[in-house]
């Protein structure tokens, strides 16, 4: 068995955040930012996972990894009943769990034991708790390497079916729209209409140039909370005040529908508009911090837009922005005032894939 090489690329919401969690759709693309993942057969049954980011690695048996994934899931199952956080951190406590449990989730899938034993590398251009999508690339990547010991093309279907498993014991409450994005890549309109019924749709045009440029991914820091916790505050929310929060969640979808007319026509005022208003919508749900809101505000004022792009972040840092401004220099001097690291990244980027 040749060694396997997989990665998949990391992810920005364009808006839909949170609400889609709720069914609501949302357009999300993949960027250039990726986790890769190696696969190297032994000759003995011990699997050992290696994390370069993290300086960290673990043996352990299929056996161990069995055991570790059924304990998930049964802790996930009386977490989505009783909202219990520090139930669903201690799913992934340990740093390389998650990783375990990707590939507990693949064994399971194919109903197959492995064939024999690996070691399993990672290494991820995807800052960890961004709002980038980090555990959705990882659980994508391993997916997509291990279902290669059972299979013998990459089957993104497959690979997305395993890594939304995955997302859930991590996030709790997982839309299962981020782990779709690092698997079939581009810009993409996500929708989960059930737990088994999920609409992914590439945007039938891709993003124009002109609009693309205009882009760049502002670091406000890794939040103090993880996606579970604000998914979590936002549900806790949504059922002290129904009406209130479903009033966002239907503005927040008029918002994704005109996005998909603003990307087609190239209009740079709609884009800004819509933008800034799905942003006050999600500070309305109480998952963006008041320094984050502060730094925004100063790039309204220059007559831009910005907004974050996963679970956000209350009490200090609210994971990456996404700024939009047709002089994009601006946005780079707005960064450099707070002592703030910006990018460019590029949008609509391929999905899952071998190396």
């Amino acid at each position: 068995m040749k060694v396997i090489k997989v990665s998949a690329p990391g992810k920005l919401h364009l808006l839909g955040e949170h609400a889609v969690v709720y069914g609501k759709p949302a357009i999300i693309t993949a960027v250039n930012k990726r986790c890769f993942v190696e696969v190297t057969p032994k000759k003995d049954k011990k699997i050992e996972i290696v994390s370069y980011d993290l300086k960290i690695r673990k043996i352990t048996t299929e056996k161990e990894i069995i055991v570790k994934t059924q304990d998930a899931q049964a802790k996930w199952e009386i977490y989505i009943k009783s909202n219990d956080i520090p139930l669903l951190f201690s799913i992934t406590l340990n740093p390389l769990d998650f990783s375990i449990i990707v590939i507990g989730e693949a064994i399971k899938y194919f109903k197959k034991s492995l064939p024999f034993g690996f070691n399993l590398t990672i290494k991820s251009d995807i800052p960890i708790g961004s709002g980038m999508g980090s555990s959705a690339a990882l659980a994508v990547s391993v997916a997509g390497a291990v279902s290669l010991l059972f299979s013998n093309k990459l089957n993104k279907e497959t690979i997305d079916d395993i890594a939304f498993l995955c997302e859930q014991k991590k996030h709790g409450f997982a839309s299962g729209g981020d782990n779709a994005a690092c698997c079939f890549g581009g810009l993409i309109w996500y929708r989960k209409e059930t737990a088994d019924l999920k609409i992914i749709k590439p945007v039938p045009f891709g993003f124009p140039k002109s609009m693309a440029k205009n882009f760049l991914v502002i670091h406000t820091g890794t939040p103090t909370e993880s996606t579970g916790e604000m998914v979590s505050i936002v549900k806790d929310l949504y059922k002290q005040k129904v009406e209130f929060v479903e009033s966002i969640l239907s503005s927040q979808e008029k918002l994704v529908r005109e996005l998909l007319c603003a990307i087609k026509s190239s209009d740079d005022t709609l884009m800004i508009r819509i933008i800034r208003v799905g942003e006050k919508n999600l500070e309305r749900l109480g998952v963006v911090s008041n320094l984050t809101k502060s730094f925004i505000r100063d790039i309204e004022e220059e007559g831009g837009a910005a907004k974050i792009c996963g679970g956000g972040g209350k009490k200090r840092a609210s994971g990456v922005v996404l700024a939009y401004h047709k002089n994009p220099e601006l946005l780079k001097d707005i960064a450099k005032q707070r002592s703030l690291y910006c990018e460019y990244v590029m949008l609509g980027e391929e999905g899952v894939r071998l190396e």
